[in-house]
């Protein structure tokens, strides 16, 4: 993160994101999921790698997170951070739980995905494809909440217990954080 010139709020961020995926991962292995919540820890820490790159330079900082991670040497960490934005399948496995995490995470807080997506559309809805976009990612992020509530009686309202959580707190694997 110090290489790539994180700023602190993309950090602050990451962190947030990581919370709420292991959380969520804690969640999907108890009820008999096969997720690897140390593959997800370091995914949602490091799925904004390259965004500060990206906003000086142009791109799509999934797909440079992505290539950085592979040329690293960490491929499968590489597999989720390019997904964060857009999901390959709708199986539910770490990069689900990283993508989903990201969408409800605004700044540094947890928020419904609806408050999340309504201050991207404040903020990135310029224009009617713009605004079509972001509608489409709320979709999908509506359908993947719904797929985990499904898949292991996930309570999304539960995640924003941990906006009383201050600081990096010790994960212990997401157990007794909920």
């Amino acid at each position: 993160m110090h290489e790539k010139s994180m700023p602190p709020h993309i950090i602050r961020h990451s962190k947030t994101v990581r919370l709420a995926a292991v959380c969520v991962a804690a969640l999907l292995k108890k009820a008999g999921f096969r997720i690897d919540r140390r593959l997800v820890d370091r995914a949602a820490l490091l799925h904004d790698i390259c965004k500060a790159e990206s906003l000086l330079k142009g791109g799509d900082h999934a797909l440079m997170g992505r290539r950085l991670m592979e040329k690293l040497g960490y491929p499968r960490i590489g597999e989720i951070v390019g997904q964060h934005i857009r999901l390959e399948s709708l199986e539910v496995n770490e990069a689900m739980v990283v993508n989903y995490a990201d969408k409800r995470i605004m700044h540094d807080r947890v928020v419904s995905l609806q408050k999340r997506f309504i201050d991207l559309m404040d903020r990135y809805g310029k224009n009617e494809q713009s605004m079509q976009r972001i509608l489409k990612h709320y979709e999908d992020a509506s359908e993947v909440e719904q797929i985990l509530v499904w898949s292991s009686g996930f309570e999304p309202e539960r995640l924003n217990h941990l906006n009383l959580i201050t600081g990096d707190h010790a994960l212990n694997g997401g157990e007794g954080l909920l």
